[in-house]
């Protein structure tokens, strides 16, 4: 076996002999790593700092470090949870409220009204812990869109966990034409898209104001849903508690196709603003997500 594949197999049972610990204790190993990042490895502070600095001018320098902490302090949560994704039973996540959905016969009852949706979500709260969905719409197929990652070991982590309970990862890709593949043999689908990364220079994007700056959003998301007129629904994070995520459904577009793109963006952007104007630190802080604007050299 060639080292790279022993290595591989070394970290992905390490992985799971970590989600078999109690939560408790993976939250107790989170504070340790916590103070690693954040104070020896100080793991792009510089990103964090400039990005709160933008999204939040008017707030004190030592409230912007408070909210500095507590995003890391929940980053290294993250992380935790979703080593403890690939093993805790789903049943417990819901019982235990660690992942409760308010208001999901809005999805429901649009399933039932034989449309498809798209959860249109943000890189918020845990979206790892959405491995619930097939509790929550159990009358339709889950699946969710994912980026291919630079190393293997991550990429079959990220899936192994997303595909728990009967989920389907599709490549994001191919997704344009699985949904289409769905619509055709006329599945009843719920698919999971994350669409607040920052877009490439020569991908195709729309400027909106986000958190009181013009910023560019990806379109593909969009694009997909106006050409299948899939419903579009964010999950809004009312909720936060260690380990306790509260999510209400929100509508963004019930038919795509007669909404402009610009509108569809700009309404999915107003709604993760109100979730980080709500709870600032389940954002994730750390990507650069003003890149197209050009500030982080300044």
């Amino acid at each position: 076996m060639e080292k790279g594949s022993i290595l591989k197999t070394i970290w992905e049972k390490f992985i799971l002999l970590m989600s078999r610990l109690p939560l408790w204790f993976l939250y107790g190993i989170s504070d340790v790593i916590y103070f690693l990042a954040y104070y020896i490895v100080r793991y792009r502070r510089s990103v964090v700092k400039k990005n709160l600095e933008i999204a939040f001018p008017d707030k004190t320098d030592k409230e912007r470090k408070a909210i500095e902490k507590r995003y890391y302090h929940h980053l290294c949560d993250y992380f935790a949870e979703t080593a403890k994704a690939l093993t805790i039973p789903v049943d417990e996540l819901i019982s235990d409220k660690h992942m409760e959905i308010v208001n999901a016969d809005l999805v429901n009852d649009l399933v039932a009204q034989g449309r498809q949706v798209f959860i249109y979500s943000g890189h918020v709260g845990n979206w790892e812990w959405f491995i619930t969905f097939p509790k929550y719409f159990n009358e339709s197929e889950i699946h969710t869109f994912y980026k291919t990652q630079k190393t293997s070991w991550t990429n079959d982590i990220i899936i192994a966990s997303r595909t728990r309970g009967g989920i389907v990862a599709v490549d994001s890709k191919k997704g344009y034409r699985h949904i289409v593949e769905c619509m055709r043999s006329q599945k009843k689908c719920v698919t999971l898209i994350i669409g607040d990364q920052s877009p490439k220079a020569d991908a195709q994007q729309e400027w909106v104001d986000f958190m009181g700056i013009n910023t560019a959003f990806l379109c593909g998301p969009v694009v997909i849903a106006q050409k299948t007129n899939q419903v579009l629904v964010y999950p809004s994070y009312i909720g936060y508690e260690r380990g306790h995520y509260k999510v209400k459904l929100e509508l963004v577009s019930e038919n795509p196709k007669e909404d402009s793109q610009h509108g569809i963006i700009s309404r999915f952007a107003q709604l993760l603003e109100a979730d980080i104007r709500r709870c600032p630190e389940i954002w994730l802080w750390s990507h650069r997500r003003w890149k197209l604007n050009n500030v982080y050299d300044k």
